[in-house]
């Protein structure tokens, strides 16, 4: 009896595992990217990633980023017009154009906010972007010709409502009936178009991993 069991169950496991391998074998061959998109790392928690949040009147790194540009405090900021990315890299203090991105201490390195309002406008300008709005950009980091960069794609940006400040002329004229709905500051979205895709697909996503 033991043996034809174990005689029964040896057969089936063996032709699930036939199974297994006749359709991996047809996954295989069959195989293409058609059709599929790299879905966008935006749309996974992501507070642990190098970002930049540019407001208004300033930009500013965040710690992970710093940490990504090991040693680096001065840096240079690129803007490209066609392909609305802004690039960063290290630079020496006494290069043109260098900005110190971080506070530099002698144990460690920490954010501070870079006040930038003519370029800030600028961008939101270039970008079309809401002026009571913040927005955060992932960084992703490269190598280019030797160098170490961060690349952000500002055509991905996670908006954020900006805490208005109240005025009291404002409050006065509010009729006593009439209740303002708090914004929530913390809570970020993303444009329709990309709050509504996944990803765009692989061909495509190739291209615009190409630094240009």
């Amino acid at each position: 009896m033991n043996e034809e069991y174990t005689s029964t169950t040896t057969l089936t496991e063996q032709t699930v595992e036939n199974e297994r391998d006749a359709r991996t074998e047809k996954l295989q061959n069959t195989f293409s990217y058609d059709g599929y998109q790299v879905v966008r790392k935006e749309l996974f928690a992501h507070l642990r990633d190098p970002a930049i949040v540019i407001r208004k009147d300033s930009i500013t790194f965040n710690t992970a980023c710093i940490t990504g540009l090991e040693d680096v405090v001065y840096v240079h900021v690129m803007f490209n017009n066609d392909l609305k990315r802004i690039v960063v890299r290290g630079c020496d203090e006494n290069d043109k154009d260098a900005l110190r991105w971080c506070i530099a201490k002698p144990d460690k390195r920490k954010s501070r906010k870079m006040s930038c309002k003519p370029f800030a406008e600028l961008v939101y300008k270039e970008m079309d972007w809401d002026s009571e709005c913040r927005y955060k950009v992932l960084g992703y980091r490269i190598t280019f010709e030797g160098e170490t960069l961060y690349v952000f794609d500002l055509l991905v940006p996670e908006i954020f409502h900006e805490r208005q400040k109240r005025k009291e002329e404002t409050v006065a004229e509010q009729p006593a009936d009439q209740e303002t709905k708090p914004v929530d500051t913390r809570k970020g979205f993303y444009p329709d178009d990309i709050a509504g895709t996944f990803g765009v697909p692989v061909e495509e996503h190739l291209r615009e991993s190409e630094v240009r």
